[in-house]
């Protein structure tokens, strides 16, 4: 369960603002160089942008970790107003093909997960299966930081313009995008923004070390309520 263990590490890894390298992923989409006048528009385009993320209380993301030994696939709904999140983690590398659900609130973390997750960790699954486990604590902290992927979209509400670069337009799935470069070209987290209408959507791309992370967040301020889960559905604490 080696792997299994190490892609959950690599996926927090790579939602960090990471150096890019060369891969066949998103980040490597041909980009359409505009001119300065289309730049110029691009970056108050940017602009809005950032601003109406401070006004979003909550919206959808799905993610992508891509790594030598395997994918995690995320699909998770986010309170930014109580700083919390749910959905389902799934994993496969080599033999290993598992799903797990999370619930993130109060500071608190759960996780419901199959036997061969909680023994990839050294934990005795008998207690957890069928049931959450709560993580409290840096434990449940460290856990939480490789889903919480409202950690990127802060930096992207926080950015200075200063640091923001018009790559050019790209096309993912039939649609016109507007990339930004948001950092250092060395460490550098990529940014895909609809490139006309509304600004329904938006895209991230990371990579570092041979790990590309994709994350795809929509569905702004869609009614969300995310709550502990109920105590008879919670098994005994673990790593405490």
């Amino acid at each position: 369960m080696n792997k299994l263990t190490g892609l959950t590490v690599a996926a927090a890894t790579a939602l960090s603002l990471c150096a890019c390298s060369n891969s066949d992923s998103a980040v490597d989409a041909h980009v359409t160089p505009v001119d300065s006048d289309a730049e110029a528009t691009a970056m108050d385009r940017f602009e809005t942008f950032k601003d109406d993320l401070r006004s979003i209380d909550s919206y959808h993301a799905q993610g992508t970790v891509k790594a030598d030994d395997g994918t995690q696939s995320t699909d998770f709904v986010f309170d930014r107003q109580t700083d919390a999140f749910e959905g389902q983690a799934s994993i496969k590398s080599g033999s290993v093909d598992l799903s797990i659900e999370l619930v993130r609130a109060s500071s608190l973390l759960w996780i419901k997960g199959p036997k061969e997750y909680w023994e990839s960790f050294g934990y005795d699954a008998t207690p957890a299966i069928g049931k959450y486990v709560v993580f409290k604590a840096a434990q449940g902290d460290s856990i939480a930081k490789t889903y919480d992927y409202d950690r990127l979209v802060s930096t992207v509400e926080s950015i200075g313009v200063d640091e923001v670069t018009v790559e050019g337009e790209v096309e993912q799935d039939d649609l016109e995008y507007m990339r930004y470069r948001l950092g250092e070209e060395e460490k550098s987290t990529l940014l895909d923004v609809p490139a006309t209408g509304e600004i329904d959507s938006a895209v991230l791309v990371s990579r570092a070390e041979g790990i590309d992370a994709t994350i795809t967040i929509d569905n702004f301020d869609t009614e969300v309520d995310i709550s502990a889960p109920d105590p008879d559905d919670v098994a005994q604490a673990q790593g405490q």
